[in-house]
């Protein structure tokens, strides 16, 4: 069964986009790079703090949840914990890839916006990936297919919810992103005038671009919060309780009223992966866009590591204030993940957009200048390229090991949490023991695999 919590962010295009001369590594070869036109490279740091969020889901996602330290588990009810950073830090670099991987929208000649033929190649793509996620994570959920499974089966889940979120942030940029482009008209051809640029009123351009730069996720931020806050739910258990009662919120109601408790994650109440808490997930997925619209359409202050330097630090600086302001809001709406309440989605867009800045600093900006990181680096770049083939691959690794019953002195186990339990528990602590062997499978199955598959020049997506 899928886990609530981590996901992938494979969904999103390749974050690719046209920066500064590349400077040869282990995966890049110089043969390669010498095709490469002046000026243009591949922005290493979006791999590799997509990499970073890889590795940190796997690590969590590797750990024995009996016998794993409080700090790698979700926070039961309200509060958050480092588990808790993995599923928004997904959502946050796969928006940041949608504009990367539709930048000609943003090149186009703007007044009028691209047609609804340059518009529908990139919608038929946004609704083919969003078809295929959503199919892949029913697939998990139903994943061995035993019959008590089917019979509970989930229509939400971690990669369900990356769909839904991922498909309205594209429509949203493919509608709107226009009204970020130049307003002037295609170039003429030899002998001829140039062409009038078509001409929208300002208002429509003034209203698309509100919603593009925060329109639209203040809308669903406050219809979550309107909607939390003034529903009293009618079940009998629920008469005393607060708006925020987790088993008695409005998202408990929605969801069991739409499938039944029966489909929801471990029977509960409420779904985790819920339709009402998406709303307020489509913010982190928001704000990873907003800064890839900048790095498209402010290349020239990523085109030199002093130029990076700089962006990073204003990266930092807006996500400490964000994560200072998601704490300041905690005080009147609790965080919490499992309601993905607007409070946790402030502190996690803020912690996200701060770590992208200091891997943008170190990766892109020459902050630690020298060959001593580099195999670091490397791989966390490996990880970023494939990262659904690794969170399906580990999801299938975990689900699989956990159905093969293992007897050891009278008492059964699985074949996933003995290698914890009778081989690494003995000897040490049983959360230090958990979070070994989770090592354990990042360093010597995953990394590997990961770097095997760049070298080889295999990128899984769909």
């Amino acid at each position: 069964m899928t886990r609530p919590g981590g996901a992938p962010g494979g969904a999103a295009p390749d974050a690719v986009t046209a920066l500064a001369p590349a400077r040869p590594g282990a995966n890049e070869p110089a043969a390669k790079e010498t095709r490469t036109p002046p000026g243009r490279r591949r922005l290493r740091a979006l791999d590799g703090t997509r990499g970073a969020v890889v590795a940190l889901r796997l690590f969590i996602g590797s750990q024995v949840a009996e016998i794993a330290a409080p700090a790698v588990l979700h926070a039961d009810g309200f509060g958050l914990t480092l588990a808790d950073l993995v599923f928004p830090g997904f959502l946050f670099m796969m928006g940041m890839a949608v504009p990367v991987s539709m930048s000609a929208l943003l090149r186009s000649p703007a007044a009028g916006g691209p047609d609804t033929a340059a518009r529908r190649p990139h919608l038929l793509r946004a609704a083919r990936r969003a078809v295929l996620l959503y199919a892949i994570g029913m697939f998990l959920g139903a994943y061995p297919f035993l019959p008590e499974e089917l019979e509970h089966l989930r229509f939400v889940g971690v990669l369900q919810r990356l769909a839904a979120v991922y498909l309205m942030v594209s429509l949203l940029y493919i509608t709107c992103a226009w009204s970020m482009a130049p307003p002037s008209g295609p170039p003429a051809r030899p002998g001829r005038s140039p062409a009038p640029a078509p001409v929208r009123p300002r208002a429509l351009r003034l209203l698309a671009r509100t919603l593009l730069l925060g329109g639209f996720p203040l809308v669903c931020v406050t219809v979550w919060t309107v909607a939390t806050y003034t529903f009293h739910n009618p079940w009998p258990a629920c008469a005393d309780a607060s708006a925020l009662a987790r088993d008695c919120s409005f998202q408990a109601y929605v969801d069991t009223s739409t499938w039944g408790a029966g489909h929801n994650f471990e029977g509960r109440p409420f779904d985790p992966e819920g339709i009402v808490s998406t709303l307020v997930a489509v913010a982190n997925c928001w704000a990873g866009l907003v800064i890839g619209i900048d790095v498209v359409r402010n290349k020239q202050c990523y085109a030199t590591p002093d130029g990076v330097r700089k962006r990073a630090s204003l990266l930092i600086a807006v996500g400490g204030t964000c994560t200072g302001a998601g704490l300041a809001l905690g005080m009147a709406i609790p965080i919490g993940k499992q309601l993905w309440t607007p409070s946790y989605a402030l502190v996690t867009i803020g912690l996200l957009t701060a770590g992208f800045g200091v891997v943008l600093a170190a990766f892109d900006g020459g902050l630690w200048a020298g060959h001593r990181i580099r195999p670091g680096e490397d791989t966390l770049v490996a990880l970023g390229r494939n990262p659904l083939f690794f969170y399906v691959l580990s999801e299938l690794v975990v689900c699989t090991l956990d159905y093969i019953p293992v007897h050891h002195h009278g008492q059964e186990w699985t074949a996933w949490s003995a290698g914890a339990r009778v081989v690494l528990a003995p000897w040490m602590p049983a959360p230090l023991a958990s979070a070994v062997w989770a090592v354990l499978w990042l360093s010597l199955f995953y990394v590997p695999l990961a770097r095997l598959l760049v070298a080889r020049g295999w990128y899984i997506r769909v």
